[in-house]
């Protein structure tokens, strides 16, 4: 059986996601799609609208044939790392292929962009210091340093979709892995926040949501994922908008000096910018207002805090640079050679409960608890989610 594989947040599902599960089936020949996906917390840092398996069932009735969960520690990471967790679980659950979305489909370029930034030959790393040194955010510099060795690249390293299959081609080659790599281009703009119900993104979903537009939201969704979005509405299972900003205050007020320092990613100072600027404002984008500069990005900011509320340190990441597991939330019966391959590849795969018991003491398995139940905090509901779920048939 030949499977593709896709990392995605579906945040939520909406007819763009569905177009690009087919699309990747039909590119690829493939017999089955296997999806990793983020799970209480996304790769910027946000709490998802709804819960993992809420949005794994809908993946499962508009195309995918397997989810699994790309737990906390890897998914509220930057680009690199996010897509380096989430291929090598692809990989090692035998994926042929990996398909992404793209803002420009031009496989040779992005392979060029990718092949620079996982090199970095010395003339790339000597114009990446000197755009640091006029104050570029990073991502802003490694663009500017990398047209300057391929001409038109730093246009394509502007779009966050090509951005992230730049970071899941350069994965493919540290990995060493064989999976062929396959681009769809988007349809739409990721980050437009007007709705359109044809060709719609995840931001503008959401808005809709939060705005009170809840039919208009609807329409961007295919129907099987409107029915789950409307049941998760009706029992309260979809996360407000600003639930967790309270709570996000009460644990940045109430952090040591040790804690801050022990953040992923916290140098120059940046912790007593966020420090104070917790201590004049409540509401979490408020914060971020007040704490950034052109050095850092509002993004590496809002993982930073969510890092906070999670207590992640840089120990955690540097202890697990990859997931040992797979988690799994759902299948059909299409993909149980998914799980033989995991197998064979020595994948250990977690489905219910009582298979979380060997992780119980790992760093990761602790924050995804955390992670899990801060999002329960956030609407209302019982702690204990991470376990209480089952996977989806």
């Amino acid at each position: 059986m030949r499977t593709v594989g896709i990392i995605a947040e579906y945040n939520p599902f909406h007819r763009g996601h569905a177009h690009h599960l087919a699309e990747a089936k039909a590119r690829t020949g493939a017999d089955a799609a296997v999806a990793v996906m983020s799970g209480f917390f996304t790769q910027r840092g946000d709490a998802a609208i709804l819960p993992p398996r809420v949005r794994a069932e809908a993946a499962l009735r508009c195309g995918a044939d397997a989810v699994f969960l790309l737990p906390a520690l890897w998914s509220v990471r930057d680009a690199e790392h996010f897509a380096l967790a989430g291929v090598s679980l692809l990989d090692r659950l035998g994926c042929d292929a990996i398909s992404f979305g793209v803002e420009r489909d031009d496989l040779p370029m992005l392979q060029s962009a990718a092949s620079i930034l996982e090199d970095e030959p010395e003339a790339f790393r000597e114009e990446l210091r000197g755009a640091l040194d006029k104050g570029l955010p990073h991502p802003q510099a490694v663009a500017e340093a990398a047209d300057v060795m391929i001409p038109g690249a730093a246009a394509v390293l502007r779009e966050p979709n090509n951005t992230l299959a730049v970071c899941y081609l350069r994965a493919l080659r540290r990995l060493n892995s064989a999976m062929t790599p396959v681009p769809v281009p988007r349809l739409g703009g990721y980050r437009q926040t007007r709705l359109d119900p044809e060709h719609p993104s995840a931001t503008s979903v959401r808005l809709a949501l939060w705005e009170g537009r809840e039919d208009e939201a609807m329409t961007a969704l295919p129907d099987a994922a409107a029915a789950l979005f409307s049941d998760a509405l009706s029992e309260g299972r979809v996360q407000p908008r600003d639930a967790l900003d309270l709570p996000l205050r009460a644990r940045l007020l109430t952090m040591t000096p040790e804690e801050w320092e022990a953040l992923p990613g916290c140098s120059e100072g940046i912790q007593d910018r966020l420090r104070k600027a917790a201590r004049r404002a409540a509401p979490r984008e408020a914060i971020l207002a007040l704490a950034g500069t052109r050095r850092y990005t509002h993004a590496r900011l809002d993982r930073m805090l969510t890092h906070a509320l999670l207590g992640v340190t840089q120990a955690d990441c540097e202890a697990a640079p990859l997931p040992p597991a797979a988690c799994l939330l759902g299948l059909n019966g299409n993909a149980a050679p998914v799980l033989r391959r995991a197998q064979e590849n020595g994948l250990p795969v977690i489905g219910k409960a009582a298979d979380w018991k060997p992780w119980q003491d790992a760093p990761w398995a602790r924050i995804e608890e955390r992670a899990a139940d801060l999002w329960a905090v956030g609407c209302g509901k019982p702690a204990g989610m991470l376990f209480t779920g089952k996977v989806i048939r």
